[in-house]
Parts: structure tokens; C-alpha cells; sequence
């Protein structure tokens, strides 16, 4: 993936030189949990400023980077990525926690998130997480190929808030997906058992098909409803 990296960082300081602030590389890549042609490669872009004239000049490079495997950027300058922390904590500590620098200075470093604002953003994120969990079997019930999608691409997601949980109570956030997963469950006493499946399902390590699919989503529903209780708990 090394030289992949490289090219992106060249290609970013071609279009945008003494503009540019930053660039990470964030999340699974970042964490040595990468599966290839399975995990996108995520990166922020900090400038000087943002403009539409400067992220215009990302447009036409978009196809290339996404054919080699990465996400559309995120883009950011000094300012909006201050203003954004008191609304965005979750995603900012998870990025500050498991990150790397490909270019420039450290930019998340010394980032201040206030608990409150963090367990106020994580109950709401796992009740949306649950509400869309079930709005989606309504709609794939029939279609297991779509079940599997759907925890494939949920799975990511919850495994942020399980690692928020963890900061909130005391717990250490660190390390891989799995080792989160069972640390949740044994620091809040909630089972995260069918999140540890369909994670080794979202990686190809297990496969599931026909009614355990449906077996499997439906424990997924559980294990959510589990940590939403835990998240109202935190309130207290």
C-alpha cells in the first residue's frame, strides 16, 4: 500500500502546494486492520482555506483515487476543523486515536472533545444506527445478499461508538475492531457477540448465508439495543 500512499501524497501536493497543510491517513489503513479490495483507504486533506476553486482542482482526480482504492477525501482547513469538534467528537477522536501523518504537521494533536458533547452525539448516533438497522430489514428481508450488505457496512460504524462507550466508562478504546468489541462487552456486561460475527463476515474470514444471515441480523439488532442501553445509562 506504501507506494500507493506515496502517489496520492504527490499528486495532492501537485494540486495544491504551498496551500497545503496536511495529510492523514485515517481508520482501518491506518490501524493495520485493512483488508484489500474490501476496506476503503481514508484520508483528510487540510489546506490553508477552503474554496470551491481549490476543491474544484481535487474533482479531476476523484476516478484515479477511488480506482486504487481510496474514499473521497475529507477536506479542511484549520478553522473548520476547530469549529467542528463540539459537533462532530466522535468521528474527530476516533480519527485523532487511529491516525497517521503522510504529510505536514500533526494537526489533531492536542484536539480537546468535552465528554458531555461526546455522550450526547454517541446515544444519538447508536438510536439512528438501531432505527436504520431495522428500517433496512423491513427492506431486505428477501434478499440475503442485501442483509449482508447492510451489516458489512454497519458493522464499521457501531464499532466507532462501542470504542466512544469505552472512553465515556472508563475502558481503554485502543486496538482492533474485535478487541474492542470484546472489551465492551465485558467492561458494560452487554453482549457484542453478533458484532464480532459480522465483522469476521465483513472481512471474509466466516461465511454466513440463508437463515443464519437473518439469525445473525437479527442478534446484530440485539447487541445495538444492548449499547444503546448502555449509552442512557452513561447519562445517569
Amino acid at each position: 500500500m506504501e507506494h500507493i500512499l506515496q502517489g496520492f501524497v504527490q499528486d495532492v501536493q501537485g494540486l495544491y502546494g504551498e496551500e497545503l497543510v496536511a495529510i492523514l491517513l485515517y481508520g482501518s489503513a491506518a490501524a493495520a486492520e485493512h483488508v484489500p479490495g474490501r476496506s476503503d483507504i481514508n484520508v483528510a486533506v487540510i489546506l490553508r482555506r477552503l474554496t470551491p476553486a481549490l476543491l474544484r482542482k481535487a474533482a479531476a482526480r476523484i476516478r484515479v483515487w477511488r480506482r486504487q482504492g481510496f474514499a473521497t477525501p475529507l477536506f479542511f482547513d484549520p478553522e473548520t476543523l476547530h469549529a467542528s469538534l463540539d459537533v462532530f467528537p466522535i468521528e474527530f477522536l476516533d480519527i485523532q486515536e487511529r491516525h497517521r501523518t503522510l504529510w505536514g504537521v500533526d494537526v489533531l494533536a492536542g484536539l480537546r472533545v468535552d465528554p458531555g458533547y461526546l455522550r450526547m452525539q454517541c446515544e444519538q448516533e447508536l438510536q439512528g444506527k438501531l432505527l436504520k438497522l431495522y428500517q433496512s430489514y423491513v427492506e431486505c428481508a428477501q434478499a440475503p445478499e442485501d442483509l449482508e450488505r447492510v451489516l458489512r457496512v454497519a458493522v464499521s460504524s457501531i464499532v466507532v461508538l462501542a470504542r466512544t462507550l469505552l472512553r465515556l466508562g472508563g475502558g481503554d478504546p485502543g486496538g482492533g475492531t474485535a478487541a474492542v468489541l470484546e472489551r465492551t462487552q465485558i467492561r458494560f456486561g452487554t453482549s457484542t457477540a453478533s458484532l464480532r460475527r459480522a465483522y469476521a463476515l465483513k472481512r471474509g474470514d466466516i461465511q454466513v448465508g440463508g437463515a443464519g444471515l437473518e439469525e445473525l441480523y437479527r442478534g446484530v439488532l440485539e447487541d445495538v439495543q444492548g449499547l444503546v442501553r448502555v449509552a442512557d445509562g452513561l447519562a445517569a
